[in-house]
């Protein structure tokens, strides 16, 4: 599968400006432009009530185990294909049980799509949902994700790994490709507390702020913009009596390995000053079990 990487919003804008009615015509050339060479299957499109409008099925290809779409969304005449955030994942064999192979599922990042697989539509609550087989020769069983369509933006509700034999893997939740958020998963993974927990202790700078809120031009944030990538900081912080707790994350950077890095960020008040009492950092990993890590990533 090819991925499109293009920006939902530009792209919608295009199509939706060009497209004034929702014939088959129309619909099939909007496949072709936004999933070009893609293609195979002649374009029987099913059509439902979606939100206030209507979402158009447009099949694509077949695979070994079910059919690929292309999902348009119809209001007013005006078109706009849907873009489906995936995380990705791989597998690595662990061991041997009771004569079959058995795998862990590693997870890596995120790509958006215009394609999906055996969609299964719930108009009412506005989510899609579709569960494909795994290649053969990666593994048996399924991969399952589900969607929240926010306008016309899927957003990734949930997704998970069943392969057969084992307990079902729950891959974790990278924040949306589409755009930054205030608040973003990994803030609320990280949390805020007045310890170093889970952290890995890193020597207490000498610093003293007349305002805490000055101590991420501190830290020396990696901030890639020359870079590709969508690289963001972001920073909470909760003060109980005359101490601070500060979560700070650097994200998005353009790298295979490492997404980003988080620090925890303790402060002591001392009459008209902050002074800084504890600092702990953790890497944020594309790929591996767990994508915030105390050791270098996978």
């Amino acid at each position: 599968m090819k991925l499109i990487h293009l920006p939902l919003i530009a792209l919608s804008g295009l199509v939706g400006a060009a497209a004034q009615a929702a014939d088959a015509d129309a619909l099939f050339d909007l496949r072709e432009t936004i999933a070009p060479q893609e293609c195979s299957l002649p374009p029987e499109i099913e059509s439902q009530p979606f939100d206030a409008g209507t979402l158009h099925k447009i099949p694509c290809r077949a695979t070994f185990s079910d059919l690929v779409y292309v999902m348009v969304y119809d209001e007013g005449g005006i078109l706009t294909p849907l873009f489906f955030p995936i995380p990705g994942f791989s597998f690595v064999p662990t061991s041997q049980t009771s004569g079959r192979p058995s795998h862990r599922v590693k997870t890596g990042r995120m790509t958006v799509s215009p394609l999906v697989s055996s969609p299964d539509v719930q108009p009412d609550f506005r989510v899609i949902s579709s569960s494909q087989r795994i290649a053969p020769g990666s593994g048996d069983g399924r991969i399952s994700h589900s969607y929240q369509v926010n306008d016309t933006r899927p957003e990734l509700l949930d997704a998970f790994v069943d392969l057969d034999g084992q307990d079902r893997v729950w891959l974790w939740m990278p924040e949306s490709p589409y755009e930054t958020p205030k608040q973003g998963a990994l803030m609320t993974e990280l949390g805020l507390s007045f310890d170093l927990d889970g952290f890995t202790v890193l020597e207490t700078p000498a610093l003293t702020l007349e305002d805490p809120k000055q101590i991420s031009s501190h830290l020396n944030l990696y901030f890639p913009t020359q870079e590709e990538g969508r690289p963001q900081i972001e920073t909470a912080m909760q003060q109980t009596g005359d101490q601070i707790a500060a979560t700070i994350l650097s994200s998005g950077w353009a790298d295979d390995s490492v997404s980003g890095r988080a620090y925890r960020v303790l402060m002591q008040q001392r009459g008209a000053q902050w002074t800084v009492t504890g600092l702990g950092a953790l890497n944020v990993c594309y790929r591996g079990d767990a994508r915030l890590s105390q050791g270098p990533c996978p």
